[in-house]
């Protein structure tokens, strides 16, 4: 049931934000706030089993890329690049803000993984530019270009006004940081 009422949650999310409420989440279920109450003792505790999940699955995605031994370091850093928790990907952004915004404890959750993630992003650029793959670079900015490039590209109105999936869009963003937008002679 725990992760019946996560399923429903997420959806409910898509729909109305991170605003809804136990009671729209119990009507949606088709059943009581009691019983909600038995998995979760509240909205918060239920948005960071969300938090937690998500987090969860972009960890165990990185590290299975990591360990990938036949791909290379380009390759890796294109499939981490890639990586948005499957179900938020086409609301990646606006769960960021808002669980930011209404739930600042989940949020420091859900901040210290992201951190995590630009630390392990930027450990493969060093190992780019040490092995002699990538040229040498100022790496914070490198990482602050692809937090914002992130950011806007997760915006829906972005996103409805180009008629492009979140994966489309990711893809050429890493495809032009990885080639840059010369034609290769």
């Amino acid at each position: 049931m725990k992760e019946r009422i996560a399923k429903a949650a997420i959806a409910l999310f898509h729909g109305k934000g991170i605003k809804f409420t136990m009671s729209d989440l119990a009507r949606y279920l088709g059943v009581s706030k009691s019983t909600l109450y038995e998995h979760f003792t509240s909205k918060d505790e239920l948005v960071g089993y969300l938090v937690q999940q998500a987090n969860e699955e972009t960890e165990r995605r990185f590290q299975e890329i990591i360990q990938h031994s036949s791909l290379t370091i380009p390759e890796k850093l294109k499939a981490i690049l890639l990586i948005v928790p499957l179900d938020f990907q086409h609301s990646y952004v606006r769960l960021l803000a808002e669980v930011e915004r209404y739930h600042p404890e989940q949020w420091s959750k859900l901040d210290h993984a992201i951190d995590e993630e630009w630390e392990i992003v930027t450990k493969l650029v060093e190992d780019g530019i040490n092995s002699g793959i990538f040229r040498p670079m100022h790496i914070p900015t490198l990482i602050q270009i692809l937090n914002a490039s992130f950011q806007s590209i997760f915006e829906q109105p972005y996103l409805a006004s180009n008629q492009v999936t979140v994966q489309e869009s990711l893809s050429t963003m890493v495809d032009i940081i990885l080639h840059g937008i010369s034609k290769e002679n």
